[in-house]
């Protein structure tokens, strides 16, 4: 089985999250995608609005009748920062017995420049095969350009979605209801996340 990776706080899930592990799947090949929400992400303050529960919960819902992909607890219930290398290491271990070839790292043209100061970052090109996807709809090609790690070019669409520009819609009473899923708007708006009101 080829299964790639996709890491993130995922604070809320949204199209753009799932509409590029779709992407990955279908110009890769790749036979399964791995949802992972981060606990505690190393090179950002992790906004408030949802529990690390919460956000896991909102993830599951929102594949889980979507039979190529899966989400993986692993980076909350090791508990702490969440570190991608300790995550590799892991699921190379879980999926020993399945996994075919190196398992895709799919990452962000928005995280390349910083990659040297990532844990492990000189392993993580021999244990995975590093998905660089596009983020950053201006000068997309200044990051690319810092980025001398083997990888490949996915070469995707763009959808301009973020997790905080969806945070703050919500808060000011903005639309996002079609920024997101149906079961993740449906979980929101019960749990009152995010500063949601009904008013």
């Amino acid at each position: 089985m080829r299964i790639a990776m996709l890491g993130g706080s995922f604070n809320p899930p949204h199209a753009g999250h799932l509409f590029l592990a779709d992407e990955v799947r279908c110009r890769l090949g790749y036979d399964k995608i791995l949802l992972i929400p981060a606990c505690t992400p190393p090179h950002k303050a992790l906004a408030p609005g949802a529990s690390a529960a919460q956000r896991l919960e909102m993830l599951v819902r929102c594949t889980q009748d979507v039979p190529y992909f899966a989400v993986d607890s692993c980076e909350i219930d090791r508990r702490g920062v969440s570190y991608t290398y300790d995550t590799v290491r892991y699921l190379n271990e879980r999926y020993a017995s399945v996994l075919d070839g190196k398992i895709g790292l799919i990452m962000g043209d928005d995280l390349a420049a910083d990659f040297n100061t990532w844990a492990g970052c000189d392993m993580l090109p021999v244990l995975t095969d590093i998905i660089l996807a596009r983020r950053m709809i201006a000068e997309p090609e200044a990051a690319r350009q810092e980025f001398s790690v083997r990888h490949i070019e996915l070469g995707n669409s763009i959808l301009p979605i973020s997790s905080s520009d969806i945070r703050s819609r919500i808060k000011n009473g903005a639309a996002w209801r079609y920024l997101v899923p149906d079961a993740v708007y449906r979980y929101i708006v019960n749990g009152k996340l995010y500063g949601f009101t009904d008013s």
